[in-house]
C-alpha cells in the first residue's frame, strides 16, 4: 500500500506507521490511525478511521494529531505515550466536539443536496411496489407489513452490479434509506439478496467517507435512552416485533464498530442499551471482545448489554422475548466473569 502524498517534514515522527496521506489544506491532513490500523471501506481505498493531524495546532502551535473515528488515539512528536494532563484532555475534548459538528454539518449538507436531491431511493420505492421477487424476499425475512415497509422505505434494486470480493456480478437488491437526524435521508443502504460471498451483502449507494447511524424511527433528537443494533434491517425488525419501552430509542450502526460520530451523538444519553451479533462476544472467554471495546467506548458504566444467541432479527422471528433481554441486560464486567 502507498500514501497517495509523502508525509512533510514535520510529521516525520509518524514514517512508516501511517499510510494513505491525503492533504486537506496547508495546515490539516488525513490519514490513517497509527494504532486503529487501516480499515479502508469495500472497494474504496478511503480508510474509515481517520487520524486528523495538524502541522500547527491552535492550543500549541506544534504538531499534533488524533483519532476521531475510533480509538481517540492522541499524538504530537515529543509525546506519544498516551499519557496526558487532565487539561490536556479537556483541550482534546472540545477539539473532538468541533470536528465531529463540523462533520455532522458536512454530512447534513452533502445529504441535503445530494442524496435527497437525487431522491434515487423514492424510484426504488416504486419498483417494489411491482416486484413480486422483492416483497417474496422481504416476506421471508418478517416484513409481511404494506405500511411498515412503506415506512421504512424499502425497496429494489433489481440489476444492481456488485464488485464482489472474489467476482462482479450482478444481483437484486433491497434498498433501505438511511434516515438520520432531521429525518435528512444521508445515504442509501444495498442488501444483496444474492451474494456469492457474505461481504458482498451490504453496500452503501453513496460514498461519503463517514459513519451513517441509521434511526429507524426517524426521530429528531436523541432520547436519553438509546438501544444501539447491529444493521439497518435488524433494527427495522425491533421497531416492529421488538416491543422495547417506548422511552428507548432504537439506533442501527453500519456493521460492529461504533465510531466517533454515533459516540458524539449518545454521548449524554444516560442509558445505553447495546446487541450486537453473536460473533461479538463469547460470555465463556475473558478478554477484549468486541463487545467490551465498544462498551468501553460508549463507557462502562451507562452500557447495558442485551445477550442474544442468534442474530436479533431472526431471534424475534423465532419467538424471542426481546422485552425480556432488554429488561435483564447486563452490565460489560459481567461478561468478564466465566460461568
Amino acid at each position: 500500500m502507498n500514501n497517495y502524498i509523502p508525509l512533510p517534514p514535520e510529521l516525520s515522527g509518524l514514517s512508516g506507521r501511517v499510510q494513505w496521506v491525503q492533504q486537506v489544506n496547508a495546515n490539516e491532513y488525513h490519514m490513517s490511525c497509527p494504532r486503529c490500523g487501516i480499515e479502508p471501506h469495500h472497494n474504496d481505498m478511503n480508510p474509515s478511521n481517520r487520524f486528523v493531524v495538524w502541522i500547527e495546532s491552535r492550543t500549541t502551535g506544534q504538531p499534533f494529531g488524533m483519532c476521531v473515528r475510533h480509538c481517540g488515539f492522541k499524538w504530537t512528536p515529543n509525546k506519544q505515550d498516551e499519557i496526558w494532563t487532565n487539561e490536556e484532555k479537556e483541550v482534546f475534548a472540545a477539539k473532538r466536539r468541533e470536528l465531529n459538528q463540523r462533520e455532522n454539518e458536512r454530512i447534513q449538507t452533502y445529504a441535503k443536496d445530494i442524496v435527497m436531491k437525487q431522491a434515487v431511493y423514492l424510484r426504488y420505492m416504486e419498483n417494489l411496489k411491482d416486484s413480486t421477487y422483492g416483497n417474496e424476499y422481504l416476506n421471508s425475512k418478517g416484513f409481511n407489513s404494506k405500511e411498515w415497509n412503506k415506512w421504512f422505505g424499502f425497496g429494489i434494486f433489481e440489476d444492481y452490479k456488485v464488485r464482489g470480493k472474489f467476482s462482479t456480478y450482478y444481483s437484486p437488491a433491497i434498498t433501505i434509506p438511511v434516515m438520520g437526524l432531521g429525518k435528512v435521508v444521508e445515504n442509501v443502504k444495498l442488501r444483496v439478496t444474492e451474494a456469492l460471498h457474505k461481504d458482498d451483502r451490504f453496500r452503501n449507494i453513496y460514498k461519503s467517507g463517514t459513519q451513517h447511524p441509521y434511526f429507524p424511527m426517524h426521530d429528531e433528537a436523541i432520547k436519553n435512552k438509546v438501544a444501539i443494533f447491529e444493521g439497518e434491517m435488524k433494527s427495522d425488525a425491533v421497531v416492529m416485533r421488538g416491543n422495547l419501552p417506548e422511552d428507548t430509542q432504537v439506533i442501527a450502526t453500519q456493521g460492529k464498530g461504533v465510531g466517533q460520530r454515533l459516540l458524539y451523538m449518545i454521548e449524554k444519553c444516560e442509558v445505553v442499551y447495546l446487541c450486537l451479533d453473536p460473533d461479538a462476544f463469547d460470555p465463556n472467554i475473558k478478554g477484549d471482545t468486541t463487545i467490551m471495546q465498544v462498551a468501553k467506548k460508549i463507557g462502562n458504566e451507562r452500557t447495558r448489554i442485551i445477550l442474544c444467541k442468534d442474530k436479533v432479527d431472526d431471534a424475534i422471528l423465532q419467538g424471542f422475548n426481546l422485552r425480556n433481554a432488554y429488561n435483564m441486560a447486563v452490565k460489560p464486567y459481567q461478561l468478564g466473569l466465566k460461568g
